[in-house]
């Protein structure tokens, strides 16, 4: 499948998106004070953002600059314009794949579900609820309100009363 390329709004003439997730400046004079000089485009090395961990890229141009992470500017060339109250979302969850197809416009919740679903999120990795009850599928209790776990034991407990919080 053949990479293709499109400009990143707001940087037309200076940037180009792929949707491979590859970023590229493009051709361009400088003009210097020295002399001026014909600067060739070249695909750009992206670097992480800590602490997340996302892929990212500085552009900059005369005094304008921007600090943007590759999957948003995929994104916004591709798809369009972030709509509002909307975040970018993996559908593998691997933040290093930022090809379009991966790639979605989705809600805050969207995102979350991802992270459970993939085992990435913070909470997924607990064995024991802050009691000490191990969570298995017979002890665990998935709220249908929030989408949380919950000890069942816990539940119980609090219910009836004998609970010590």
């Amino acid at each position: 499948m053949s990479e293709r390329w499109l400009p990143i709004p707001g940087w037309e003439a200076l940037y180009e998106v792929s949707d491979h997730g590859r970023v590229r400046s493009l051709d361009r004079m400088v003009y210097r004070p020295q002399g001026n000089y014909m600067q060739r485009g070249r695909v750009l090395s992206p670097y992480r953002t800590p602490p997340a961990g996302y892929v990212a890229i500085n552009l900059e141009h005369l005094k304008r600059k921007r600090r943007a992470r590759i999957h948003t500017l995929v994104l916004e060339a591709f798809v369009g314009a972030r709509p509002k109250h909307m975040e970018c979302c993996h559908n593998d969850g691997d933040l290093d794949n930022n090809r379009l197809i991966n790639l979605r416009w989705g809600t805050r919740q969207d995102n979350i579900l991802d992270e459970v679903r993939h085992g990435t999120h913070h909470q997924a990795a607990k064995t024991h609820c802050k009691r000490g009850h191990r969570f298995t599928p017979q002890n665990t209790y998935i709220n249908p309100t929030s989408g949380s776990r919950q000890c069942r034991r816990c539940v119980y407990e609090k219910a009836t009363g004998r609970c010590s919080e």
